[in-house]
């Protein structure tokens, strides 16, 4: 391999590298336009999410300062308990169970 294959390759993989990062800023900003993040109000939240199984996943929803818990699965979506208020300080980690 000569020198000027030596510096053409390595001038190819900073393009490359260089497009990769741009495209990665793009995508960022259309993800965050979509999203409504860059919007005045951010009044939706999801707080947490757990999955049931598969296909179902039930998730914590913060709307105005009231918890909303659904039930999220292919069949359609069911709010199983609504205006719940969020406690005041932090929910504490989950204690393992011991095995019997």
């Amino acid at each position: 391999m000569t020198f000027d294959t030596g510096l053409q390759f390595f001038i190819a993989l900073c393009v490359v590298l260089a497009l990769m990062a741009l495209l990665t800023i793009i995508l960022k900003k259309i993800n965050t336009m979509q999203s409504g993040l860059s919007g005045k109000s951010n009044r939706l939240k999801i707080v947490e999410q757990r999955m049931i199984d598969p296909k179902t996943k039930t998730a914590i929803i913060r709307c105005d300062d009231k918890d909303h818990l659904v039930l999220i699965s292919q069949n359609g979506n069911t709010v199983i308990k609504a205006d719940m208020i969020p406690p005041k300080e932090p929910l504490k980690k989950d204690i393992p169970v011991e095995t019997l």
